[in-house]
């Protein structure tokens, strides 16, 4: 079993996609940082094929919060 990541900065938020291999695909986790402010988001109901699909769905991931924390 292996983990990666992928860290990025997405309007003054600190982002960190985690994929972590399980039997049979990845599991995500994004974690959003601005300030002293972190959240963490875990999708345990989906299993990625690989980490390149997984890291897409996390960025989609963190920009939907990210403009939810933003506007409105």
């Amino acid at each position: 079993m292996a983990s990666l990541t992928c860290g990025f900065t997405y309007r003054n938020f600190d982002v960190t996609i985690v994929g972590y291999e399980m039997p049979g695909g990845w599991r995500l986790a994004v974690e959003l940082r601005k300030g002293a402010e972190t959240e963490l988001l875990r999708d345990t109901e989906s299993l990625y094929p690989d980490f390149a699909s997984l890291r897409s769905m996390g960025i989609w991931t963190a920009h939907l919060a990210i403009m939810r924390k933003t506007t409105g």
